[in-house]
């Protein structure tokens, strides 16, 4: 997967595709997940799941994802930090949202 990152107007925008390989796709405790780390962030965060965006900060926009295993989303951050803010959530998708040794 590449990193791409763009310059629209004096503001960085990364982007990266992941791919979602747990077996129940994302549920409540890894949108959970997702929503808690970005709103650690002050840059504005957005999941695409091809033409439907959400807004990663919000448990409730995570769900709508519908995002079961195997689905490609592309994570979006624009702003201050928003490079931090895609480099964690991505090793949150390429880690299975691993915490402490457990899978959840």
């Amino acid at each position: 997967m590449e990193h791409e990152q763009i310059a629209m107007e004096n503001r960085n925008v990364y982007r990266e595709e992941v791919v979602v390989n747990l077996e129940n796709g994302l549920h409540l405790v890894p949108c959970s997940q997702i929503s808690q780390l970005a709103r650690n962030y002050k840059c504005e965060i957005r999941i695409y799941n091809g033409d439907h965006r959400v807004d990663a900060k919000t448990v409730f926009d995570l769900m709508t994802l519908r995002a079961e295993q195997g689905t490609h989303l592309i994570l979006e951050a624009e702003g201050i930090g928003s490079e931090e803010a895609i480099q964690k959530l991505t090793h949150l998708f390429a880690t299975d949202f691993e915490i402490n040794g457990t899978v959840r």
